[in-house]
């Protein structure tokens, strides 16, 4: 009963971060490479698959993806650095943003726990800052450079397990939505 527990906690908490079983390729080996995917090399067909499965979209909307996914595990543990960008709907960000446990940043209050971790992941202060232009600035710093400028009036969103170590971002507009995920395990 233990491992079956254990077993479906883990898968659970795999799919929820970027370190999602992709296939049957295994992007953490431990070897020291980085595996990377982008939406511009002779491995775009497998990245746009990752992109599938770590959005939970259908291949025709990971296909308009612009991407860069970079993996490494080694000795120092695992770097992961992941960036999607791609049109959106009202559909796709309600799929994306519930498949991954997001939140706007707008219905996060100052008591919640979350609060505090998100405050010092996009500050590194303990001070009391408003979240939005805090976010704004820390994702601008983040992104891609395929990926769109965000700015306060976009909607910002954030995993409810974001913290300094590992993190998951979501920012656009009704018609295009950026992603950004970060793990330092």
């Amino acid at each position: 009963m233990f491992e079956s527990l254990s077993a479906r906690l883990k898968d659970y908490f795999s799919k929820l971060s970027g370190r999602a079983a992709i296939s049957e390729d295994n992007l953490h080996p431990y070897d020291n490479r980085e595996r990377r995917f982008r939406h511009d090399d002779s491995s775009a067909g497998k990245g746009r698959a990752i992109v599938a499965e770590l959005l939970h979209i259908d291949q025709h909307a990971a296909d308009q993806a612009s991407f860069d996914l970079s993996y490494f595990s080694g000795g120092i543990g695992v770097i992961d650095r992941l960036a999607i960008s791609l049109p959106a709907n009202a559909e796709l960000w309600s799929r994306v943003s519930g498949a991954l446990k997001t939140r706007l940043l707008s219905d996060v209050p100052p008591e919640d726990p979350l609060h505090e971790d998100i405050l010092w992941l996009l500050t590194g202060e303990e001070d009391l800052v408003p979240l939005q232009p805090a976010a704004v600035r820390f994702l601008n710093r983040e992104r891609k450079a395929f990926q769109s400028e965000c700015v306060e009036t976009d909607r910002i969103m954030f995993n409810e397990y974001s913290n300094v170590n590992a993190w998951t971002a979501l920012w656009g507009t009704d018609t295009k939505l950026n992603y950004l995920y970060y793990d330092q395990g």
